[in-house]
């Protein structure tokens, strides 16, 4: 018999049962939803209602003008061998398909200041070829707008440019936006500005009758990184994304161009704190863009792949699963390293999360590890995750999961907490 009655223990515990209300309410967990692997930006002036279809032409010329056969691939974005082919099929695939998996309308630094009558009408003329574009099916399932900051100088008329795209995407009221529609804050240096914006979104969203609108947050100030957890605070429950501005961020720090990175070690400690901030929240976090866009002969697109496909694995390694694509080109080291990543870890995912789940229960083996890895509750929502976000890209499948006593459901359910868990733990 225990030697606490269980009245002593519930008067014990009773302080918590506020903090354990707060902790659900502050780390509710991943929303179990797929995330995109990049995010691709368009200045709004090249925005039409083929976006996307021109983006998939463009990247699949530079594939089969510079990789026409699997060891192009392999030599330049670092695939196994033993994967080359696959690889090759799947990003030819996917380029043939829906490479774009989120698209950002561009009115902040890859845009520019233009004078007020012309970025009014950019603003309206982006909205309305997303319109178009969903129409014709053509729209990725996660889209929005990057206006400009919060920042005094540009507040206005980012505000401004906000109102005019969500107006218009919305036809004036009488309809809804297309579904997936997100907005990124850049340039963030005080959670009062997230709390602002977020309050102007709020106001926009009644007016024009629109659903809340998702908000992702740039982090690509030193004084965004020193109050991260309030801004990740300040954000809820709209906020869904924090994103690092590689450039930036680093030019802030005094980083000479050169050596401006998303691997540069002060880029890298800054991703890691928004993963520390962000952590348990649902909120995700995002890698940067590669500024060394493959253009030019086949040594220059070679080169700029060889490089994106680095920063992509090395982000991959670290837990970052999205970054930022500039240029249709990157679809094809995007896609091509992504694949690499997910095929490499694929046969021993399966294998252990198979172990792991035994007859569906989800629980440890009961006689201890079967395999020569003893993987616990955490290492299995990540193989689960893992899976998962093959998935996603179309790497598994049914046939794939014949051979396990594993299900698209099981692996879902595997890659979610169960309820009570959600906050980070040891």
């Amino acid at each position: 018999m225990p030697t606490l009655p269980e009245d002593v223990i519930a008067a014990l515990t009773a302080p918590l049962a506020g903090l354990d209300a707060e902790l659900a309410a502050r780390f509710p967990g991943d929303p179990g939803t797929s995330q995109p692997v990049h995010t691709c930006y368009v200045p709004a002036d090249q925005v039409t209602a083929t976006v996307v279809d021109d983006w998939a032409a463009a990247a699949r010329a530079a594939f089969d003008a510079h990789a026409g056969e699997p060891s192009d691939l392999a030599t330049t974005t670092g695939v196994p061998a033993a994967l080359a082919g696959r690889v090759h099929a799947h990003v030819r695939r996917v380029l043939a398909g829906s490479p774009v998996a989120d698209l950002r309308v561009d009115l902040e630094d890859g845009y520019g200041i233009r004078a007020d009558a012309e970025e009014d009408a950019h603003a309206v003329a982006a909205a309305e070829a997303l319109r178009a574009a969903a129409a014709a099916g053509r729209l990725p399932a996660s889209y929005g707008l990057r206006p400009k900051s919060l920042d005094a100088a540009v507040r206005d008329r980012g505000l401004r440019s906000l109102d005019l795209f969500l107006t218009a995407l919305a036809a004036g009221g009488s309809a809804a936006a297309p579904p997936g529609l997100v907005i990124t804050l850049p340039k963030v240096s005080a959670p009062q500005q997230v709390s602002v914006f977020g309050a102007v979104l709020a106001e926009l969203e009644g007016r024009l009758g629109l659903a809340p609108v998702p908000l992702e947050v740039q982090v690509e100030t030193p004084a965004a990184v020193l109050a991260l957890p309030a801004v990740v605070a300040a954000g809820r429950p709209r906020l869904t994304g924090l994103h690092v501005g590689t450039y930036d961020y680093s030019a802030a720090l005094g980083i000479s161009a050169e050596h401006q990175a998303s691997d540069h070690p002060s880029v890298e400690f800054a991703t890691a704190f928004m993963q520390l901030a962000a952590a348990g929240t649902g909120v995700r976090v995002a890698d940067g863009s590669c500024n060394l866009l493959p253009v030019g002969d086949r040594a220059a697109v070679h080169a700029a792949w060889r490089r994106h496909a680095e920063l992509i694995r090395r982000a991959w390694r670290r837990g970052l699963y999205q970054g930022w694509d500039l240029h249709p080109a990157q679809l094809v080291s995007r896609h091509a390293t992504v694949a690499s990543c997910l095929l490499t870890g694929l046969p021993g995912a399966l294998a252990r999360l198979s172990r792991w789940t035994g007859t569906g229960t989800g629980t440890a083996p009961a006689d201890g590890p079967a395999g020569p890895v003893a993987d616990e509750p955490a290492t299995a929502r990540a193989l689960a995750g893992h899976l998962r976000r093959a998935l996603d890209v179309g790497l598994l499948d049914d046939a794939d999961l014949a051979a396990t006593d594993l299900t698209r459901g099981t692996i879902i359910a595997a890659a979610l907490p169960p309820p009570g868990t959600h906050r980070p733990s040891g």
